[in-house]
């Protein structure tokens, strides 16, 4: 049988704080592996394997949600903004584009951590969203720290722009889609999560918007303001 502890996801649990670790443990042991051999180009064909897997995982879970009788459009959709970054973290590996660099690093490093920090997510290890969760968050800040580490990426200000306006065409899609369906998308619709987040102390809806958007955008800010007076490089 499987206990409390296995079937649900607690905040703040042992649980959480190993799920963290393990993300910070993997990245790490990444990274210094490709630097210690002295070349990130060695490590292209693995990059892609791994990317490629991933969003191969990526479809086949959303897929399955997409399916009856789990399909329900208010909540299973594809649409939350950490669910286009980690996809953006399989097709970066794949490709480089600097371009989903910068949206790993502006929405990713910004932005889908909050997610690490208090999760939306009850589910435990008893079952595949627990490891899907963990798994896809951890591709997202993981990439984005591989980006910056070994393939020298360097965010722009023209970066900066290219993820707020991302981020506005997102907003106004989530926002159109959460008024028709009734749905959260983004945490920008009239309800609010089941559990605890940041959303909480935003007051009511739509009130609530200018802040999430003057939050995003300053938070997007203060995450360029350590490149401001460094050249950018560009991902190799």
């Amino acid at each position: 049988m499987t206990g409390p502890a296995v079937q649900r996801f607690e905040p703040f649990s042992f649980l959480h704080a190993a799920a963290l670790l393990s993300i910070v443990v993997v990245t790490i042991a990444a990274i210094r592996t490709v630097r210690r051999g002295g070349r990130a180009d060695g490590a292209r064909g693995t990059e892609r394997a791994i990317g490629a897997a991933f969003i191969v995982v990526w479809c086949a879970v959303h897929g399955w949600w997409l399916l009856p009788p789990r399909l329900n459009p208010v909540t299973t959709l594809p649409l939350q903004m950490c669910h286009w970054t980690a996809l953006a973290s399989g097709f970066y590996l794949v490709t480089r584009w600097p371009r989903l660099a910068a949206l790993l690093y502006f929405w990713g490093l910004g932005l889908c951590t909050q997610a690490l920090i208090t999760p939306a997510l009850e589910e435990g290890p008893a079952t595949h969203v627990f490891w899907y969760f963990w798994l896809s968050h951890g591709m997202i800040v993981g990439v984005a720290a591989y980006a910056l580490a070994v393939h020298g990426y360097r965010p722009s200000w023209r970066d900066w722009r290219f993820a707020s306006v991302a981020g506005g065409v997102y907003a106004a899609v989530a926002i159109s889609i959460d008024l028709a369906i009734g749905a959260n998308y983004g945490f920008l619709g009239p309800s609010k999560p089941a559990l605890p987040t940041i959303v909480d102390a935003l007051g009511p809806w739509p009130q609530r918007l200018p802040v999430i958007f003057a939050i995003v955008v300053g938070m997007m800010a203060l995450l360029m303001l350590p490149w401001a007076f460094v050249r950018p490089a560009r991902a190799q």
